[in-house]
């Protein structure tokens, strides 16, 4: 019988909600941003009285959460840097994830015992930048997403002694692990300064040197749109159990800036897939990718676990466009008496519409509502919108933060990308 040792599950968090989220839905640990110095500019990300608070619920759940210092700092930021590591350390985090060598000696000379993990923005790609990272002092090293299964065993196998985190969900930039001059280029907006503007998704087209005056021309293959640099979205979990025996450490999900939906859901369908691992008796659920179809994605892909891309890991028609076929609509405050439970409503929801709710370990439960009372003005109401509170009476269970989500009609979407910021 195979040994079983224990794998780390690692979601995003944005802000307290999604971190209390990703918790409640299975995360052995999160990533989180400060106010600076992370990749997630345009995130809300955590003030300082924030992340302490943040570290102190993550320690009551016995759980561990992890701080972003992955920019590529510019002089003018050094000098800022050192209070802010000797802060994380007197908070107690984790750790830190680190790209730039002079930030990972910032840490090591204010922090001697602040664990550093490599960010997959410093491309470690063999073995040998791994060693040299371990003997620098590193806790753990973030592969590039390049990386073959193949190549990442080989790694474990060479240097045992350090822990190994993948990105095993989530977009995937058209640059080496994420290092990007596009955006900086084109509007300013520096990709390793975190307010990328995703210029790799754009629709281009090319003027012929010599022959400008002719104009622009679509860059097409076959009569249609090409979207050059579109790569889909990388999903692990058909062949999950094969990066586990890779050796592997923390499996990675990225998105702190996708909606609590997005990383609710991904987190339970690797939950169950890393927890079937873990029992010995590992088999592939195929509900696991249904359901990771719900959340707004891009198509998917495998990337560069099972060998080398094709054609088919490119998105050639589409663009920005986002498949999803089901809709957050209200997340569970809390139970009052009996039957009667508080909802937060994110989107409009009808007493007509089919509801479907969302727990951490169950399959989703269909139901249906008869009424509203919207707690504004405590009036019975067959329709609530976003931004109010409404109670609802039910006869199934529900837990603080479970979830309720409505099918989409078909052909409609929504967007993958969650403004609000409740503190649940």
């Amino acid at each position: 019988m195979q040994q079983i040792r224990k794998i780390e599950l690692l979601a995003p968090a944005g802000n307290m909600e999604k971190l209390k989220t990703a918790f409640h839905f299975g995360a052995d640990a999160v990533f989180v941003g400060g106010a600076a110095f992370n990749l997630r500019g345009m995130s809300s990300n955590f003030k300082n009285s924030e992340l302490k608070e943040a570290i102190d619920y993550v320690h009551t759940l016995g759980k561990k959460i992890y701080v972003t210092l992955n920019i590529f700092a510019h002089n003018t930021e050094i000098e800022y840097m050192p209070k802010f590591i000797k802060l994380l350390d007197e908070y107690g985090a984790d750790g830190v994830i680190v790209a730039d060598l002079g930030v990972f000696q910032l840490v090591r000379e204010n922090a001697p015992n602040l664990p550093i993990h490599v960010s997959t923005q410093a491309n470690n790609t063999n073995w040998m930048s791994v060693k040299m990272y371990r003997d620098l002092g590193a806790k753990r090293v973030i592969l590039s997403r390049e990386m073959s299964l193949k190549e990442i065993k080989e790694i474990k196998e060479k240097v045992p002694d350090v822990e190994i985190e993948v990105f095993i969900h989530g977009a995937m930039c058209m640059a080496i692990s994420g290092r990007c001059l596009l955006s900086n280029y084109f509007t300013n907006r520096d990709a390793n300064r975190g307010i990328c503007a995703q210029d790799c998704r754009w629709n281009y087209k090319v003027i012929a040197e010599g022959h400008e005056e002719k104009g622009a021309h679509d860059v097409v293959e076959e009569g249609e749109q090409t979207f050059i640099f579109n790569a889909k979205d990388l999903c692990t979990i058909e062949f999950i159990d094969k990066i586990i025996e890779a050796g592997v450490d923390s499996l990675k999900i990225e998105g702190r800036m996708k909606s609590i939906y997005y990383n609710s859901t991904v987190v339970k369908q690797y939950r169950h897939a890393l927890d079937s691992y873990m029992s010995g008796k590992y088999v592939y659920n195929p509900k696991w990718l249904n359901e990771l179809q719900t959340i707004s994605h891009r198509l998917y892909s495998k990337g560069f676990y099972l060998g080398k891309t094709t054609e088919e890991d490119q998105n050639y028609n589409t663009g920005l466009s986002y498949s999803q076929t089901y809709q957050l609509v209200a997340n569970v405050m809390n139970k009052l008496d009996d039957n009667k439970y508080r909802l937060q409503i994110r989107n409009r929801v009808f007493t007509t519409d089919t509801l479907e709710l969302i727990r951490p370990k169950e399959d989703p439960i269909q139901f249906k509502v008869k009424e509203f009372l919207n707690t504004k003005n405590d009036e019975i109401v067959d329709v609530v919108h976003p931004n109010t509170i409404a109670i609802i009476e039910s006869n199934i269970e529900m837990d603080p933060m479970d979830l309720i989500r409505i099918k989409l009609p078909e052909g409609k979407s929504d967007t993958d990308m969650d403004t609000m910021t409740n503190n649940l």
